[in-house]
């Protein structure tokens, strides 16, 4: 394998905000920022692109159709795939891993898709943090994380996209409201351990994940749109104190709250893209 091939496919293949996290020969992985409302024109990267959301909301545009994804999620896109999006009013983060596809095993590189795939929630959203956390940690062995890489991607192929309950608008505005489950499921006339089960298939992540990520990207927003001390933002986005918003933000994003304030002024670029 050129191990040049990679090198080429730079930072700026991402329209956002990019912190480069680690670069191997044959794969490099980001972690790219979109402020709140950013519009993305159509574009391609130059080579396979693999991107794990973390928290905020986007639409994608492209050959596979438009599509929201507002939770865990993973997406695949092909070299030369065109694509637009449109950021949502509580931004964006991801972590994207751009590879040759020659750095993976034999058998994820003879199943690499020619079209973009999609696959919101479910098995392989949940299985998303575990790859996400490999492909953050400090020093990762560079043979596991291609394995893992590979072997997640087999999954990715093959897993069914879950379909929507139809109790799934039922409960959003309970959801909203940080009701306890008990409360939703009542509701929707199901038993909230049922109900627990069956959520956590459908989105990839638990009712009360739901609720801390949103908790996370409220805060976000408002770190990064004022100086209000930490504990009046706590406060305001639903956290009992400063120390339980350091805990979620560190569950969430791997970060402090005080680092993600830090991050708007690479944001500002952006902000009338």
């Amino acid at each position: 394998m050129d191990d040049s091939k990679v090198s080429r496919a730079e930072a700026h293949d991402y329209t956002g905000a990019v912190v480069e996290h680690l670069r191997l020969a044959g794969a490099h992985v980001s972690r790219i920022m979109h402020p709140p409302g950013q519009r993305i024109d159509s574009h391609a990267h130059d080579w396979p692109v693999l991107t794990l959301y973390r928290i905020g909301s986007y639409r994608e545009e492209g050959e596979a159709g438009a599509r929201v994804f507002d939770g865990p999620s993973v997406v695949f896109q092909p070299a030369g795939a065109a694509h637009a999006d449109e950021i949502g009013a509580s931004g964006l983060e991801t972590l994207a891993m751009t590879f040759d596809p020659d750095w993976l095993s034999p058998e994820a590189r003879a199943a690499l898709p020619r079209r973009t795939c999609w696959r919101p929630g479910g098995a392989v959203a949940a299985l998303s943090r575990r790859l996400a956390e490999l492909w953050m940690s400090p020093a990762p062995d560079a043979d596991e994380l291609r394995a893992q890489t590979s072997r997640f991607l087999l999954n990715m192929w093959s897993a069914q996209v879950v379909a929507q309950p139809v109790w799934a608008d039922e409960i959003e505005h309970w959801l909203v409201s940080e009701a306890p489950t008990r409360a939703i499921a009542n509701d929707v006339e199901r038993h909230p351990a049922w109900l627990a089960r069956a959520y956590r298939a459908w989105r990839g992540e638990g009712l009360g994940d739901t609720v801390r990520r949103r908790r996370v990207e409220r805060a976000t927003l408002r770190l990064r749109g004022s100086s209000a001390p930490l504990a009046d933002v706590a406060a305001e986005c639903g956290f009992c104190d400063q120390s339980h918003m350091n805990r979620a933000f560190r569950t969430v994003l791997g970060r402090t709250p005080l680092e993600v304030r830090r991050e708007a002024a690479a944001l500002a670029p952006l902000m009338a893209l």
